[in-house]
């Protein structure tokens, strides 16, 4: 069976015609819905009946079901930042790289919809030990993955000083998220306005490089 990774990043081999992609969009559309609403236990002819497309269209795409879940949750993830978005990044500063991955960043924490994977998650990880672990690695994980080279790429060309890359992400995400995060997550506040994420995000940058940036490194 492919592996989370290998389901993101192999080339699927073509038979016959080129897939219909909007069908494809429709299944992982339908599969999240039905998944985030009514649980794993959905069957690929309940996902297919949705999407309307025929099961023959969701294993073109996949073998079973738990190859859906985690292309799903693949899919998930790109909302913090795709393959295309981080390797743009190289060109920029490193403040203009951080604001940029951390306003995807904050808009992907500060999703209702994502706090819907959190109820699915703990529900389904009696049945599923693995899925929490899976969902991490590739949402929060790999975004906090990506964040570290960013911050060690800085610190290589010298637009940082001396840090541990790994804690510096650390202090950063925690300078973006702050206590308010807990208090959208429990429901005792709205989520962030589009306004109120670009402070957080420029705000946490500004302190984050006065803690690890040069001099010269805030004014840029």
């Amino acid at each position: 069976m492919l592996t989370l990774k290998q389901t993101a990043d192999k080339p699927k081999r073509q038979r016959g015609r080129p897939k219909d992609q909007a069908k494809v969009t429709a299944v992982f559309d339908a599969a999240r819905h039905l998944f985030l609403t009514k649980g794993l236990d959905v069957t690929l002819e309940e996902i297919a009946r949705h999407a309307n497309v025929s099961k023959a269209t969701i294993y073109s795409r996949v073998a079973n079901k738990e190859e859906l879940i985690e292309a799903v949750i693949q899919r998930e993830s790109d909302l913090t930042i795709t393959g295309g978005q981080f390797r743009a990044s190289e060109s920029l500063s490193i403040k203009e790289a951080l604001i940029a991955f951390g306003t995807r960043y904050l808009n992907f924490i500060n999703g209702r919809e994502l706090h819907g994977w959190d109820r699915l998650i703990a529900s389904a990880s009696t049945a599923h030990p693995d899925l929490p672990r899976k969902f991490f690695d590739a949402g929060p994980g790999r975004g906090q993955k990506m964040l570290t080279e960013i911050i060690a790429k800085a610190l290589s060309q010298s637009e940082l000083c001396a840090l541990d890359p790994g804690v510096a992400a650390d202090d950063l995400t925690g300078l973006w998220l702050g206590f308010v995060n807990l208090e959208i997550k429990l429901g005792a506040r709205q989520p962030l306005t589009d306004a109120e994420i670009q402070h957080k995000v420029a705000r946490g940058v500004d302190l984050f490089l006065k803690i690890y940036g040069p001099s010269d490194t805030v004014s840029r």
